[in-house]
C-alpha cells in the first residue's frame, strides 16, 4: 500500500490563500523621536501612548536610561499614523527585590482574596516613589498631553512633565 503525504496539499493551500481576500494595505506612518523628562530629570522605563484621535492606529514606545524613545505602530521603530495623539505615560513601579509569596491553592485552608473597593479602608491610590511620575500621566483625560505627527515635519517631540 502506498502511503500519501499531505505536504504538497498543504503548500498548495498556503500558496492559494484563504478565502481569496488580499490584505488590507497599511496606513503610512512617520517617525516619531522623543524624550520624556519629570521636573527636568528623564524618566527612565516609561510606556509612551499615542492614541489616534481619529480612531485609527495608536502607536508605542519606551523610555531608555536617557529618557528617549521612538514610536512603533507596525513593526519596531517604524513611528505613528498622521494627525493628533492623545499621549499617555505611565511607568509601572519596580518591585521589591523580596519575592512575594505566592498562595498554596491547594491548601484546604485556602481563601482567595476579597476584591478591595474604594469604600474599603484598605483601598488607597499607589504612592509615588522616587523615579515615578504622577498617575495623571497614565489617564488619556487627564495627561493634557497632545501631540500632532506630521508627514511632512521631524516630529521630535520632548515632553517635560511637571506636577
Amino acid at each position: 500500500m502506498k502511503k500519501r503525504s499531505f505536504v504538497p496539499f498543504m503548500l498548495l493551500l498556503a500558496l492559494a490563500g484563504c478565502g481569496g481576500e488580499t490584505a488590507k494595505p497599511k496606513e503610512p506612518v512617520y517617525p516619531v523621536n522623543g524624550v520624556v523628562t519629570y521636573k527636568g530629570t528623564p524618566v527612565v522605563g516609561a510606556d509612551i501612548t499615542f492614541a489616534n484621535e481619529a480612531g485609527t492606529r495608536g502607536a508605542f514606545g519606551r523610555t531608555n536610561d536617557e529618557g528617549k524613545f521612538k514610536l512603533s505602530t507596525f513593526g519596531a521603530n517604524d513611528g505613528a499614523v498622521a494627525g493628533k495623539h492623545i499621549v499617555t505615560i505611565s511607568k509601572a513601579k519596580v518591585a521589591s527585590a523580596a519575592p512575594a509569596k505566592v498562595a498554596d491553592t491547594f491548601s484546604p485552608n485556602y481563601e482567595p482574596p476579597k476584591p478591595i473597593t474604594e469604600a474599603d479602608p484598605a483601598f488607597r491610590a499607589p504612592a509615588q516613589g522616587p523615579g515615578e511620575i504622577p498617575l495623571k500621566f497614565a489617564d488619556p483625560k487627564l495627561s493634557g498631553l497632545i501631540v500632532v505627527v506630521n508627514p511632512d515635519a521631524p516630529n521630535d517631540v520632548k515632553l517635560d512633565l511637571t506636577d
